[in-house]
């Protein structure tokens, strides 16, 4: 997880926590992707990425000027960063950093995802989705999300928007687009997972996390994190975990 005050990114044992290293990066870390091999960070403040390798968090290099960094996401090949200044998406080589494309999307483009074929980028100040074939970067869509879409998750078949201030999150069919509807949350949904069977929100104005049956978007729960105002969820094969951004700490599901 990514220490934003402290510009730092935490390494910690999935079992049970314990931390195993801290590694300074740039300047307000934020956020990660993963290539098989190395840690991807954003630093919003620096706008740039820093590589680490993942077995031991040595920093590989330091990449990329942005004008504000935003989201992150690997697509098996490719490295997609945005830049919510500029409006824009670069796509990195990860051996590297050398940036192979830039794509205009959207206004204040934030989370990224990647769907298998496609490049799906939440575009937060003009409340829509670009999505761009990962291959070449061409846009293949733009269409209507919620009020400021925050991030995204794929469940294998669908993408599942979480929209910050409309309390809600959409499920969009990765295939063509078709919204398959809307599901209402806590308030300030900010982070969304899928465990293979469920999607979780965590919803950063209530303190909770809902849950929702990923086939038909059931509400299953709503339940209290450990820590205030939580924000980014990641799902480690057994486990949900989320950050609490005001507590400084992380609450595991």
């Amino acid at each position: 997880m990514t220490n934003s005050a402290d510009n730092t990114v935490s390494k910690l044992r999935a079992s049970d926590g314990k931390p195993l290293g801290t590694f300074l990066v740039g300047n307000g870390p934020g956020a990660l992707a993963f290539d098989g091999a190395h840690v991807w960070v954003v630093n919003e403040l620096d706008v740039t990425l820093t590589k680490l390798r993942a077995s031991d968090g040595a920093v590989l290099g330091t990449f990329l000027p942005l004008q504000a960094a935003g989201g992150l996401a690997f697509d098996g090949v490719s490295i997609w960063v945005t830049d919510e200044a500029a409006g824009q998406i670069r796509k990195v080589r990860p051996t590297d950093g050398a940036v192979l494309g830039t794509v205009s999307v959207g206004s204040s483009p934030s989370a990224v995802a990647f769907d298998g074929k496609n490049i799906w980028v939440l575009n937060a100040g003009s409340n829509n989705i670009t999505k761009l074939r990962a291959s070449n970067g061409a846009v293949i869509d733009t269409f209507a999300a919620g009020n400021t879409p925050s991030e995204i998750a794929f469940d294998g078949k669908n993408m599942w928007v979480a929209n910050e201030l409309s309390n809600n999150v959409m499920k969009f069919r990765a295939s063509d687009d078709k919204l398959l509807g809307s599901f209402p949350v806590g308030q300030g949904p900010v982070g969304v997972v899928f465990d293979g069977a469920q999607i979780w929100v965590s919803n950063f104005a209530s303190n909770n996390v809902t849950e929702l049956r990923a086939c038909d978007g059931r509400f299953l729960g709503s339940f209290p994190t450990e820590g205030v105002s939580p924000g980014k969820a990641a799902f480690d094969g057994a486990n949900i975990w989320v950050t609490n951004t005001q507590s400084n700490t992380i609450s595991k599901m």
